[in-house]
């Protein structure tokens, strides 16, 4: 594990020491036979010693895992805590560079201008008149076209007087 994981530490109870009473007479004959072999009332003493102390390993082994489990609860609760904040910070940015660059309209039409204006440049440097220029000049076609229109008018008043 790392250094930042949880950590187990049982806390729980402690061993009692415990006191070796002298044995009496008759407890002595209960615990050993002839042979030397323990008697009956000492293997079921044993047997219910072990089996006690089986019990409560296991109701320590549960204390130790409800223990190391909530403090892994709560270690996971805190990593998905900060998983949340860094996402909705990481979509906040990405909803305003979204926005960012939807409302940049102005700089898209200032970029189009411009190359507009460069285009123009080269076609006049080229001698290829300008849409304006071709305006101005329809414009005084018009205009000459307008004054021709008058002259032949009055020659022809003029012609028709004897």
């Amino acid at each position: 594990m790392s250094d930042n994981g949880p950590t187990i530490t049982v806390t729980r109870g402690s061993r009692p020491e415990q006191a070796d009473p002298k044995p009496s007479a008759s407890s002595a004959r209960a615990r050993s036979s002839e042979w030397g072999l323990p008697g009956p009332g000492a293997v079921v003493s044993s047997l219910v010693r072990g089996a006690r102390a089986a019990w409560w390993a296991g109701l320590g082994v549960v204390g130790a895992v409800q223990d190391a489990g909530t403090q892994v609860f709560d270690a996971l609760v805190e990593e998905g805590r900060s998983w949340e904040r860094a996402e909705r910070e990481r979509r906040a940015q990405t909803a305003r560079r979204v926005r960012q660059a939807t409302d940049e309209t102005d700089p898209i039409r200032a970029a189009e201008e411009r190359v507009q204006t460069d285009v123009n440049d080269i076609l006049r440097r080229v001698g290829v008149p300008s849409r304006d220029d071709l305006e101005e000049l329809r414009e005084r076609v018009d205009a000459l076209g307008a004054r021709i229109e008058a002259l032949a008018r009055s020659i022809e008043e003029a012609d028709s007087y004897p």
